[in-house]
């Protein structure tokens, strides 16, 4: 039997290399399929999960499922599991730019987090660190596409932009699922 790779978004099996999602630079995704993710973006990028459950139903009964019944239960249960539905931590590292003052980047981090941080779709929790002039943000997003589009959508917000012009080196820039939070 081939190792399938699942969509962590819809869970469709990828098997064949046109099954994959794109990144921007056209490369193959390996976490999405062509149906959930293009060019490095989300299809319906503010679809939630039991939307997107919605969607997958038709495609999977009664081949995969006898009802509509079974297969929302089923997936209700196992979509949770998704990397695309797990909480997703967003963690970036970074020196600031020659000038920029500690107090000056607080502030601009206090704005960021009133003015936009905190009234983007699916925020959870961020906490701000620095270590001999290292900062790390690590910001809790409550599903992997949030953490997304609040990216995306930073560019178009003032105080965001004025928060990245501060950041000089960036030393660490990644997401990860959210295990468990205590």
């Amino acid at each position: 039997m081939k190792n399938e790779q699942f969509c962590q978004r819809c869970a469709m099996p990828m098997t064949k290399p046109e099954e994959f999602g794109t990144n921007a630079d056209g490369s193959k995704n390996e976490d999405y399929c062509c149906y959930c993710y293009k060019n490095g973006a989300f299809f319906h990028p503010d679809a939630t999960m039991e939307e997107v459950i919605e969607g997958c139903i038709p495609h999977v009964v009664p081949d995969v499922f006898a009802d509509e019944t079974t297969a929302r239960a089923a997936m209700n249960q196992h979509f949770p599991t998704l990397k695309c539905w797990k909480k997703t931590g967003m963690f970036i590292s970074c020196k600031l730019k020659d000038g920029v003052s500690t107090e000056d980047f607080l502030a601009a981090s206090d704005k960021i987090q009133e003015e936009y941080l905190s009234k983007c779709k699916g925020f959870v929790s961020r906490q701000l660190m620095n270590i001999d002039g290292v900062w790390t943000d690590w910001v809790v997003w409550a599903t992997f596409p949030d953490a997304d589009n609040s990216m995306k959508k930073a560019e178009e917000n003032e105080a965001a932009m004025k928060f990245t012009s501060m950041v000089g080196e960036i030393i660490e820039y990644k997401t990860y699922p959210l295990e468990r939070s205590y």
